[in-house]
């Protein structure tokens, strides 16, 4: 048993030296928006620890939980509650832009506000969607797949890149309901205020997950890339509080 532990803590000290980037929470705040909801802001860095230019796919400013990210591009978050890891959907979910946290906090959805606001958050995505199919075409590219350019131009649109030892600082804002009750299908989990909550986050970076959404010659390019990163990269934990 000493050898596996003694062999186990040697593996961890050296992914930890060889990781190409750091990954650091430095704060956790809230703001109480209404009676009902409250936002999160989860300020982080990611560091360059190598001394080449690096690059990875990532929304850095989108946040899902870690039980629903098999194929994201949105960071992943975990939640403990006195040290043990919950495996819930919850209690952040998917927001990409400040409409939509905006519109998550609006009750009525017959309201003139969550009407126009609804329709700003539609009127993004289609001018999105259209700027995209124009960088294709105007780039020379030959598909007739709509959906298959969008998540092209999508992808390509969010690659992060850190130059030797650089630093960049990124900011999540998301939402809770203060519903401390989370039901996900058959399983209920409770955020216990009266246990230490802790929050982590991890960057789940892909490449050969994205291979169809590629074109072959741009695939085969940071294929063959190594500062073209991907691998998993773990954050420190953060106390973070749901109490009222």
């Amino acid at each position: 048993m000493k050898k596996i532990l003694l062999f186990l803590l040697i593996s961890i000290a050296s992914y930890s030296q060889n990781a190409k980037i750091q990954v650091k929470v430095d704060s956790i705040y809230y703001v109480d928006t209404n009676y009902k909801n409250r936002e999160y802001y989860i300020n982080y860095q990611v560091t360059n620890t190598t001394d080449n230019d690096i690059s990875f796919f990532l929304i850095p400013n989108a946040l899902i939980a870690e039980t629903a990210s098999s194929s994201t591009l949105y960071t992943v978050y975990k939640i403990y509650q006195n040290g043990i890891y919950e495996n819930m959907d919850g209690p952040f979910f998917e927001y990409e832009s400040l409409e939509e946290l905006r519109l998550a906090q609006i009750d009525d959805i017959n309201s003139i506000e969550f009407k126009g606001l609804s329709n700003t958050v539609k009127q993004n995505r289609k001018t999105q969607f259209a700027e995209y199919l124009k960088n294709y075409k105007d780039e020379g590219g030959l598909s007739l797949d709509k959906q298959w350019i969008y998540e092209n131009q999508r992808l390509l649109d969010n690659i992060v890149k850190l130059t030797p030892n650089e630093s960049q600082k990124f900011t999540i804002k998301t939402l809770w309901n203060k519903d401390k009750y989370i039901k996900n299908d058959d399983l209920e989990f409770y955020l216990d205020d009266t246990k230490t909550i802790e929050f982590e986050l991890i960057l789940d970076l892909k490449k050969q997950q994205f291979k169809q959404k590629l074109a072959p010659e741009y695939f085969a390019k940071i294929e063959n890339d190594t500062n073209f990163i991907e691998g998993t990269f773990v954050s420190n934990k953060i106390e973070i509080s749901f109490k009222e």
